[in-house]
């Protein structure tokens, strides 16, 4: 998988919408951000800012960031927001990227 172009995906997406949905996002102490190889943190990171805006695009809450993580076995990754209250999957459907809320 290659984040770097999720991450380009996603933000070209969000600079097409509403622009004032993006904004930093504070990272819990003890949020739980993957880390490996293949999904380094910094990259996961650099996704928190968009996806929350596509978050918020749909009307759901994500004001403080608990944990990301990414999808194994297909193009995605997980955003759980607010103390682990809110858990939001972003993926890519035929090209387009969705977030639904779990």
């Amino acid at each position: 998988m290659n984040f770097s172009k999720t991450l380009a995906s996603i933000t070209f997406a969000i600079t097409l919408g509403n622009a004032a949905f993006a904004q930093s996002v504070p990272i819990e102490p003890n949020a739980m951000i993957s880390d490996t190889d293949d999904f380094p943190r910094a990259t996961l990171l650099g996704l928190v800012d968009p996806a929350v805006a596509m978050i918020r695009a749909n009307g759901w809450r994500c004001d403080s960031i608990s944990a990301v993580r990414p999808f194994m076995l297909s193009r995605g990754f997980t955003v759980v927001c607010n103390g682990f209250r809110y858990e939001y999957d972003i993926s890519d459907r035929g090209g387009n990227w969705v977030v639904e809320l779990q």
